[in-house]
């Protein structure tokens, strides 16, 4: 039977300690070991991955480029385990190799609302639509929180800053639809963007724009652009 790393007391065991510490916080060896799982029958799996970090010399360049063969050769790496650990070692090369992603920059509520119409255009009940960003204006995340009838729909603060929060983001824009065909903001819809302001510098977070969208080209209204944020 092989060695599992259960057999480690729990404070030296790589799962616990990634959940605990952080994956930066093991050895390539425990990393590694989390992906086979078990060694052999006088080694555990981060014995047996620090010996063949030790054929590498402990380099992760010459890890990189270990072939399928090689890693067979060790006792306690079958097919499987060898596959694991190839398929890994290929994500990371393509990480390394991927180009950062461009985010979105928004700088005028046009550029939001350019975003956001096709997320609301030809829909005949509203939405309502969160964006998120950085402290640069840059594109973090969107969802729709809420989407109700063409009289409205229900939206509490709580529902936007859980959805804030989550993400860690440091502002944030909020969006929704007139199917009437005016973007003229309700009572409602000013109430709403009073609340979000208030509790936005509360929590120390930006609060960008609420913007009204409506159907036909420019059809928007911009609670930033008249001033009222």
């Amino acid at each position: 039977m092989s060695i599992s790393i259960k057999h480690r007391s729990e404070d030296s065991r790589p799962r616990e300690r990634l959940l605990k510490n952080g994956a930066a916080s093991l050895s390539t060896a425990e990393l590694i070991a989390i992906l086979i799982g078990s060694g052999t029958t006088d080694k555990d799996a981060v014995q047996l991955m620090s010996e063949v970090l030790e054929y590498c010399n402990n380099d992760l360049t010459q890890l990189a480029r270990i072939t399928f063969e090689e890693l067979t050769s060790f006792k306690g790496i079958g097919e499987a385990k060898a596959i694991t650990i190839l398929a890994a070692l290929e994500l990371a090369r393509r990480r390394m190799n991927a180009q950062p992603l461009k985010r979105p920059h928004f700088s005028n509520a046009q550029e939001m609302y350019e975003f956001l119409r096709p997320l609301m255009c030809d829909k005949n009940y509203e939405v309502f639509w969160v964006i998120l960003f950085n402290n640069r204006l840059q594109y973090i995340d969107d969802r729709c929180i809420s989407q109700g009838d063409v009289k409205g729909t229900v939206v509490e603060p709580r529902m936007v800053f859980n959805y804030v929060v989550s993400r860690q983001a440091v502002a944030f824009a909020v969006a929704h639809n007139h199917p009437s065909g005016n973007p003229k903001p309700s009572r409602k819809d000013e109430q709403l963007t009073k609340r979000l302001n208030t509790v936005a510098q509360e929590l120390g977070v930006r609060f960008v724009d609420h913007i009204i969208i409506s159907e036909g080209q420019d059809n928007y209204y911009s609670f930033a652009e008249q001033g009222k944020l």
